[in-house]
């Protein structure tokens, strides 16, 4: 059974081995580096510190940086950055900028996955991993040098901790295949290639299925084998899943959906975790997700099918909004948030796993998967090179462990809307006390949307995520998480030393 993490445990940022327990993951798409201006997009105008920011304040943890590989091979420099809002960055080529952009995001205590995405910033996405000019040993040199890299930084007392995976290729599609018969087309066998020759890497490596990413059943037949089981350990596969606003494909438009995407998902990568035990992140999702479009309906529904499936660790598409198909969580001045998508990130993943850099160790406070059936079993990934991550991907429930005791608390009257009440979980004893995670839900019984409900915990709060402390002992939810009339929410939580039945203080509706 899955060990319970103890909270604020912290480890020497060095150390070979320092995290075993499960790894709860929201991440974030922030491009650019594999555009022609070889930057995060966004800096042009304002500081890359505000970005690194907003994810951090929207409670990610990870963020998946492309790049291309004509950006390693040639490092340009002359870079289109606002020297008055980045005046740290003017003068660094494209790979100082990286440096940089990790540098900053490990301050923040956010992880980084490398994600090679184009071969060239001014074409489309290829269709293999390789092209003429750039051949499979060039594109296994370029990731080696990258490595290597991060690696010579280690070797200066700069301890890269937070780089944890790469993502091998994104989107192969139209002529790569999946299984064992044309070496110069499947990618499952090119991805075993590359691992093995990537094998000094210490973390993790996620692979994309075919068709732009999102086809995986080949894998029953033909899984990642690498022929050395702890590099196969450390293998993810990564499907990527869009709704109607990217491409209106006919099963959207059927009198049955969107349920009825429940098979079609099931096959292509849903089985995955049960029938072989190998972790699913998707590593990318979204939409434009306008209200009441069938966008929306798929994004809904899509959040709730990767809750019920246990597939709730991954990255959202994206945080820039000049992404044409699917925009971002920010509008189009590049400054203001877009709360519809912020409320479907949190709700697919609403505590992830926090890291917190501290006097030269990392502390790490547990996240847990929203789903209780979730929060057993799972397929670990272990990783020992010096300042390495060492996680555990959730692969899902299996029927040998126990789940983690459970209670329900109500509070308030029932007549008086929104009434709140928290599903608890016990986490970890502390003193003799014990520390249990809970997770507040709010019913909204009355006829006007709820835009804030302030409220006490009545119990010491450790942790929090998606609550705003008003003063000592009061906490409100943030103003984004709008609750309309009939709908409940159950997107904040937080973890307590003993039992908290929580009063209901104020409600601000809309």
């Amino acid at each position: 059974m899955r060990q319970q993490v103890a909270m604020d445990d912290c480890w020497r940022a060095d150390t070979s081995q320092w995290y075993h327990e499960p790894f709860v993951l929201k991440g974030i798409n922030y491009f650019g580096f594999e555009s022609e201006t070889y930057t995060p997009h966004g800096i042009w105008s304002y500081d890359l510190n505000f970005y690194l920011d907003f994810i951090k304040n929207n409670n990610f943890n990870a963020i998946r940086v492309p790049f291309s590989l004509e950006m390693v091979k040639n490092n340009p420099s002359n870079l289109n950055i606002n020297c008055g809002s980045n005046p740290g960055l003017c003068g660094k080529t494209a790979l100082q900028l990286l440096d940089a952009f990790i540098d900053r995001a490990a301050e923040r205590g956010l992880l980084i996955m490398l994600d090679n995405h184009r071969i060239t910033p001014g074409g489309g996405i290829s269709e293999l991993w390789y092209n003429n000019e750039y051949p499979e040993s060039q594109v296994i040199s370029l990731w080696q040098s990258l490595i290597t890299r991060y690696s010579d930084r280690q070797v200066q007392l700069k301890w890269i901790w937070n780089v944890f995976a790469i993502d091998l290729k994104n989107e192969p599609h139209d002529s790569a295949s999946w299984g064992n018969s044309n070496a110069a087309t499947d990618w499952n066998k090119a991805a075993e290639r590359i691992i093995n020759s990537l094998s000094s890497f210490p973390g993790l490596f996620f692979v994309e299925g075919i068709e732009w990413g999102n086809r995986l059943e080949n894998v029953a037949q033909f899984p990642i084998n690498t022929g050395n089981a702890s590099l196969n350990n450390r293998v993810i596969y990564s499907p990527h899943c869009y709704g109607p606003s990217v491409y209106d494909r006919p099963e959207f438009n059927t009198q049955d959906f969107p349920n009825n995407l429940d098979g079609i998902y099931m096959a292509k990568y849903g089985f995955i975790v049960n029938q072989t035990g190998h972790p699913v992140v998707v590593g990318e999702w979204g939409g434009r997700a306008e209200v009441g479009s069938r966008d929306m309906a798929w994004n809904q529904w899509y959040v709730e099918w990767l809750r019920s499936k246990c597939i709730t660790n991954n990255f959202y598409w994206c945080l820039n909004p000049n992404s044409a198909d699917t925009g971002g969580l920010l509008e189009d001045d590049w400054l203001t948030p877009t709360p519809r998508k912020i409320n479907l990130t949190n709700r697919a993943q609403p505590n992830p796993t926090k890291f917190q850099p501290q006097n030269g160790q990392i502390c790490i406070t547990a996240g847990a998967f929203p789903e209780a059936h979730c929060r057993v079993g799972g397929g670990q990934v272990t990783t020992g090179a010096p300042g390495s991550t060492t996680t555990t991907v959730h692969a899902g429930a299996t029927s040998t462990t126990t789940k983690a005791p459970t209670t329900t608390v109500h509070a308030g009257p029932t007549t008086s809307p929104p009434g709140p009440s928290t599903t608890t979980t016990v986490v970890q004893g502390e003193n003799g006390s014990p520390v249990k995670q809970y997770t507040l839900r709010i019913s909204n019984g009355s006829p006007s949307t709820v835009c804030s409900v302030q409220f006490k915990p009545n119990a010491s709060i450790k942790d929090k995520w998606n609550l705003e402390e008003v003063s000592s002992g009061l906490y409100r939810t943030p103003s984004w998480m709008t609750i309309a009339p009939g709908a409940v929410s159950d997107q904040a939580g937080y973890i307590a030393i003993g039992d908290s039945v929580p009063t209901v203080s104020s409600v601000q509706n809309c």
